[in-house]
């Protein structure tokens, strides 16, 4: 079983999961939803009182096309930056396939739901992805599609409305509205849970930040991998072993 993560050679009892190729991708998606989310929601709920503490800026209503337009766009580059990285690196190409749904996927949902209703005395174990973080995925791709499209359609609304017509805008903005919410919410209820509030994981999941799981953390959400890394570990050692052995063997 190959394995995309590896020991830390620095530190004992460490795991590198994330290159900082990785994560630079995470954080400028970050930021450009957040941005995204906060200029794109101040426009339709200019009243709320979230949007309260950034409408009180003197120009900030003037200045959220602007900001909505950058975010929109660094939102637009990153997707095809990852794709270039999934499909023209080894490392990308690898994770490429570690996050394709199969069969195990439906056999882990279904003993974690056995597991959850106390049907089963053991929870799934997982290899790189769970079938949780590769349906999260999934989302995002859908989700991505969704806005870029139908942003790039209110974008360039003079486009649109001659390609197609008038109502066609409605029907647009409902659509792009409607994804916001849903992917807001995926990232308040779903995402942020398994990364803050989930009680293994609580205060947060520091691997984005330095790439890296402790043993624990390995063993306990990523088990099938870890294994694999020891059974690496010990054949690398044998073989360390055996190399004197030979040397000696040729000498005498």
């Amino acid at each position: 079983m190959s394995t995309l993560t590896s020991f830390d050679a620095d530190k004992k009892n460490l795991y590198i999961r994330w290159s900082l190729h990785e994560r630079v991708q995470h954080w400028v998606l970050v930021v450009a939803f957040i941005i995204l989310v906060i200029s794109g929601f101040a426009l339709k709920y200019p009243e709320s009182w979230w949007v309260r503490p950034f409408t009180s800026f003197s120009g900030f209503m003037d200045l959220r096309g602007l900001l909505h337009r950058v975010a929109g766009g660094a939102f637009i580059l990153i997707g095809f930056y990852h794709i270039f990285y999934l499909f023209l690196t080894r490392r990308g190409r690898a994770m490429a396939r570690a996050f394709v749904p199969g069969v195990q996927d439906l056999r882990d949902l279904s003993q974690n739901v056995a597991y959850n209703f106390g049907f089963s005395k053991h929870q799934p174990k997982f290899a790189h992805f769970s079938y949780m973080e590769k349906a999260e995925y999934l989302a995002l791709i859908w989700g991505a599609i969704i806005m870029n499209g139908t942003g790039l359609l209110l974008w360039f609304d003079s486009v649109t409305i001659s390609l197609f017509s008038r109502w066609s805008i409605n029907l647009i903005t409902v659509v792009h509205l409607y994804e916001a919410w849903l992917a807001s919410l995926a990232i308040l209820v779903w995402h942020l849970y398994y990364v803050i509030f989930n009680p293994d994981i609580y205060p947060l999941n520091t691997s984005m930040i330095n790439g890296k799981l402790t043993e624990k953390e390995m063993r306990e959400e990523y088990f099938l991998e870890w294994q694999a890394l020891q059974n690496q570990l010990k054949q690398q050692q044998e073989l360390a072993q055996e190399q004197p052995e030979t040397s000696r063997g040729e000498v005498e």
